[in-house]
């Protein structure tokens, strides 16, 4: 029931947006206009639109020309995906499914004449896996025979697919289902010519297989409408703080979404979420008229990034797996409720700012963004900025060095989930957990999972020592999400202080110094107490969870 709810709330809300308020009557007027009305309110109107839809079968959508390719069994060089498959069953037997795409190559999906609107734009951008949502493979709309391209844009990137990896998408505009299948529904007008090209910018890979549909109604356009435009931009925020979004746009009209792939390289509460959006319209300079509180807030979440979401005008997708790093976030925000409005120009910027819980002050992030802003504008527009190059489009993103640090294994150390359990609290559940592709930077990727019910709850683990004088202790335990505060005795003496092993990513701590100490009967008693629980991970539930990784003993 609840996705017959969703699709129906979807269906509405096109009649909404699409369909100026008029009556129906009105609706049958314009009607004689020939000019294509959408959506659910106007399913019943009878017009004189035609449908015209081009693919592989039909590459130029001409009425009663799909389907026509003939098989060639003594075709020769590289060929399409499926090439060869109907040969037994002859032409009309999907001969010609799909399009081959060489390195260095383009082809064209679209060179038609107007007046028309495309409405839907199906894709498939490789088999999962195999070269596929690659940023060197690029889409570009030309709109009335303009010389520059109106949308230049990766082709994931374009359908809210970043980081070159697939990640469904649920939304109004857009729509991404398994296995890469790419669809859009953002309205698209022409007057006099429509062209799109796909290129494969890659020097070393070839696509063997591209699936499209362009779907477009052949219709007078009324004088009041935008054409679409679509801009990608990519850089390190470090160099470039506010990031720019968008400055070069000049004309009027109205932004209607955003869309940011953004790799956190460094640690922090949800790192990315504190940084203000600001749009600077119609001439603003120091000040923009419309600011954000932060960067969740602008895509409709609050106090962070956490659950996974896909809705009609908003979601947020944490591409990457715990553990792994960089975090990897996609985030979208369609302004189709909502459009911003310019009559001249319009700028937007986006701090990278996180928070730094030592100092209880903001920090400013050397991160890394991807973003792609949609608006409609009338014709013609500015010169874009320079598109990145295919080098810097699929640049992969490091850490930060001391993250990069905290992956080096720890040598001559003892395995906790190896050591001898003296005691532990009644209820508290301690097991040995495979972390690996959960947390980063764990000894032999095993931690000592502790599971204490309450504050106070411990565990006491024994570690053996062959030598008799005084050793050093440093401990490292493992922080996540909802991972209590801890405190420490050695042999039965209290350590002075607490530990927060509270962290929004899942790896190894800093070293924790313990102190010096004399084995007792060959071997120290390390006891660890809960003592509370973080704020922040009381968010994820009320838990009391700690990790422990691994003990050195040494002689100062």
């Amino acid at each position: 029931m609840i996705n017959y709810a969703r699709h129906l709330i979807l269906l509405l809300s096109i009649a909404t947006i699409v369909l100026p308020s008029s009556s129906l009557a009105t609706m049958e007027e314009e009607k004689s206009q020939e000019m294509a009305r959408f959506g659910m309110e106007s399913l019943h109107i009878i017009s004189d639109v035609k449908t015209r839809s081009l693919s592989a079968e039909n590459p130029t959508g001409e009425k009663g020309k799909g389907a026509m390719a003939v098989p060639n069994p003594n075709r020769q060089g590289p060929q399409p995906a499926g090439a060869g498959c109907a040969d037994d069953l002859g032409q009309g037997w999907k001969v010609r499914p799909f399009v081959r795409v060489n390195k260095g190559e383009t082809v064209t999906l679209m060179d038609n004449d107007g007046p028309g609107i495309i409405q839907h734009i199906w894709l498939v951008d490789g088999v999962l896996g195999e070269n596929s949502l690659s940023r060197s493979h690029v889409l570009r709309f030309y709109w009335d025979r303009e010389t520059t391209p109106s949308i230049e844009v990766p082709v994931a990137d374009f359908f809210a697919v970043g980081h070159q990896t697939f990640a469904p998408v649920v939304s109004m505009p857009v729509t991404v289902h398994p296995a890469n299948s790419l669809n859009c529904y953002w309205q698209m007008p022409f007057r006099k010519h429509a062209k799109i090209t796909f290129s494969n910018e890659s020097e070393t890979d070839d696509l063997p297989l591209l699936a499209y549909q362009i779907t477009y109604a052949e219709t007078e356009v009324s004088d009041d409408a935008g054409y679409l435009h679509v801009q990608f931009r990519r850089a390190r925020t470090g160099n470039h703080n506010p990031y720019v979004i968008v400055d070069d746009i000049r004309g009027k009209g109205k932004y209607v979404g955003t869309f940011i792939s953004w790799s956190q390289r460094d640690e922090g509460w949800n790192g990315i979420t504190e940084g203000e959006i600001k749009f600077y319209i119609d001439g603003d300079k120091e000040f923009p008229t419309i600011c954000g509180t932060g960067t969740e807030d602008y895509f409709c979440h609050s106090f962070g990034l956490y659950a996974d979401t896909s809705s009609l005008y908003t979601g947020n997708k944490r591409v990457s797996k715990p553990g792994e790093f960089p975090v990897l976030w996609s985030l979208y925000r369609w302004h189709i409720i909502d459009p911003i409005y310019f009559e001249k120009d319009l700028k937007i910027t986006l701090q990278a700012m996180g928070w730094n819980k030592q100092t209880g002050k903001y920090r400013l992030l050397d991160d890394d963004i991807a973003s792609v802003a949609y608006w409609y504008q009338t014709e013609p527009h500015a010169e874009f900025s320079k598109f990145p190059s295919v080098e810097e489009r699929c640049k992969k993103v490091k850490p930060v060095a001391y993250l990069m640090k905290k992956i080096v294994r720890v040598e001559d150390a003892f395995e906790c989930e190896s050591l001898e359990i003296l005691t532990k609290s009644p209820g508290t559940e301690a097991v040995i957990q495979d972390v690996s592709g959960i947390a980063i930077g764990v000894n032999g990727d095993k931690q000592l999972w502790v599971k204490p019910k309450k504050k106070g709850d411990y565990i006491e683990l024994s570690i053996p020592s062959e030598s008799t004088g005084a050793q050093s202790i440093t401990l490292y335990t493992v922080k996540s999400h909802d991972y209590g505060i801890l405190e420490f005795s050695v042999n039965g003496v209290d350590i002075p202080g607490t530990y927060d092993s509270y962290g929004t990513i899942a790896q190894r701590s800093d070293p924790i110094k313990l102190g010096e100490f004399v084995p007792i009967e060959g071997r120290f008693v390390l006891k660890v107490r809960i003592a509370g629980n973080n704020s922040l991970a009381r968010l994820s539930g009320d838990y009391y969870y700690f990790g422990l990784d691994c003990i050195v003993l040494s002689v100062d």
